[in-house]
């Protein structure tokens, strides 16, 4: 198996977010373990980031106007995290300090 350098694992992480494709089928694909995906991508993203993770605040609502189905989502480099509009503050922020450590 060939090395990557961790621009190109950085590359490959972005390539399988783009392609829709399952992590699995994606690494099938291009000759990657799974375990090597999941182990440098985590290293990749953290590294491309500087420890930062990426926050989108969308309004699609008045907030006077809120109903109990709304939800927040927080789209993160192992997936999207969904969670009730009437949650903590803390809760969010604690999650997004968890994600860069």
């Amino acid at each position: 198996m060939a090395r990557h350098t961790l621009q190109q694992w950085q590359d490959l992480v972005q390539q399988q977010r783009l392609s829709k494709l399952s992590v699995a089928d994606f690494c099938r694909e291009h000759k990657i373990s799974t375990q090597s995906f999941y182990r440098y991508s985590s290293r990749a993203y953290r590294t491309k980031n500087d420890a930062f993770s990426e926050v989108i605040v969308k309004q699609e609502v008045d907030p006077k106007s809120a109903i109990k189905s709304q939800t927040i989502t927080l789209a993160t480099s192992v997936g999207d995290l969904v969670f009730p509009a009437q949650i903590s503050p803390q809760i969010i922020i604690d999650v997004i300090k968890g994600l860069q450590s």
